[in-house]
């Protein structure tokens, strides 16, 4: 593994995506490498006047420190141009995405394949 990569968790506002930064924590220690957790928020998914997104959120900071991840929370409507980016800016070396029934995460993932050769994708 080059050094400086790291090991990308992607992240709504919901308690249960802790599965996720676990999953990225185990990965990352196997790859011997820094986690970093993603949060990208759109004007839909605000967490002004919501305490259950709030405290969602506040959970999963505190999971990522208890974990040694850094946790950034970023406003954008381009989501995978916003994970994309990051992934890029944060040498991710693997990038692990959460699996649900309701979301469009495997159209997601199949979107940013081209766009980050050479990375890896744990879709738990």
């Amino acid at each position: 593994m080059p050094e400086n990569e790291t090991v990308l968790v992607c992240v709504t506002d919901q308690v249960s995506c802790d599965r996720l930064i676990r999953r990225g924590r185990e990965l990352a220690e196997k790859r011997q490498c820094p986690l970093r957790v993603l949060h990208v928020r759109t004007r839909e998914s605000t967490m002004l006047g919501n305490p259950d997104i709030s405290s969602a959120l506040n959970q999963l900071y505190s999971l990522a420190r208890e974990t040694d991840a850094e946790m950034e929370i970023i406003s954008s409507q381009a989501v995978e141009d916003t994970i994309a980016d990051y992934a890029l800016q944060h040498r991710a070396s693997l990038i692990v995405l959460g699996e649900t029934p309701r979301d469009r995460l495997p159209e997601m993932k199949e979107r940013l394949l081209p766009r980050l050769p050479g990375v890896q994708f744990d879709v738990s």
